[in-house]
């Protein structure tokens, strides 16, 4: 079960390589219109994915529950995706939802700009340079901004990604040789196993954290759900120790066997703003 996701300059020929991995691999790959297809059907009206698919939300957008809800969905569908395994995943910050996940590789594609100003041209018909370059700063802005935004991260981080590519330098057939022999040759059944565990665990985590905050309303800014063993790991903050308190009773109840640790900051409560 290999898991292949990807980010990309506009422009990169990322798209393009992407599916031609997908096709010599004989796996299933998903972009922007599978992935949208699958969230609306979930439930997340098309007007909301829009919002945020993507794109830097206006400014109140990013102080409401909207913004959960399309991450919530979104993480959802992402880990769905990569339980089923033997796929490829184009942006919408898969990387970082999987980053744990033995069996995963991340990639991103880049390029020089003269090289995506001619395939935007080639793409979108623009008539020139100079608007095709004003298409490429907006779709670099548009995406830093999703990414900072949703996950506060910097897109220039490459913290996860196993390698950065240059697809003005590495020809198409040349690049998808090297990534497909890459996963033929590295992905163990044993790494399978693990990889398939890990986004079992990911599911739960992911359950959980839609329990508390949509089923149950509970008021958590930024709850993380961590899952190790049969410990639940609880982070993020809140203004009062009664909605932790709320949120380990929910959890011991509805999920037994496991033991309920919270590394929630409180943030208001008095009985911790007196010293």
């Amino acid at each position: 079960m290999a898991i292949i996701t990807l980010t990309r300059q506009s422009g990169s020929f990322g798209d393009e390589v992407g599916m031609l991995i997908a096709r010599r691999l004989g796996y299933t790959y998903f972009d922007k219109k599978e992935i949208e297809q699958r969230i609306i059907a979930k439930g997340l009206p098309k007007e909301e994915f829009m919002k945020f698919d993507e794109r830097k939300p206006k400014f109140l957008d990013r102080f409401t529950k909207n913004r959960d809800r399309y991450l919530n969905f979104l993480s959802e569908t992402i880990l769905e995706i990569a339980r089923e395994g033997n796929c490829v995943i184009m942006g919408r910050g898969a990387y970082l939802f999987l980053r744990d996940v033995p069996g995963h590789i991340a990639l991103r594609f880049v390029s020089t700009k003269a090289k995506r100003i001619e395939h935007i041209k080639e793409l979108t018909g623009a008539t020139n340079d100079k608007v095709a370059e004003q298409m490429l700063e907006k779709s670099d802005k548009r995406q830093a901004a999703f990414y900072k935004s949703c996950f506060k991260w910097d897109l220039s981080n490459h913290d996860f990604i196993y390698a950065t590519i240059n697809t003005a330098i590495v020809p198409p057939d040349m690049l998808v040789d090297m990534i497909c022999a890459g996963v033929k040759n590295n992905i163990t059944s044993e790494m399978e196993l693990r990889g398939k565990k890990k986004v079992e665990e990911l599911m739960l985590a992911q359950e959980m954290s839609r329990k508390l905050i949509f089923e149950h309303a509970l008021h958590i800014d930024e709850l993380w759900v961590q899952i190790e063993g049969k410990n639940v790991i609880l982070r993020g903050m809140t203004g009062f120790h009664a909605t932790v308190e709320r949120a380990e009773t929910i959890l011991e109840s509805e999920y037994q066997g496991y033991k309920v640790i919270s590394e929630i900051k409180c943030v208001q409560d008095s009985r911790f703003s007196k010293a």
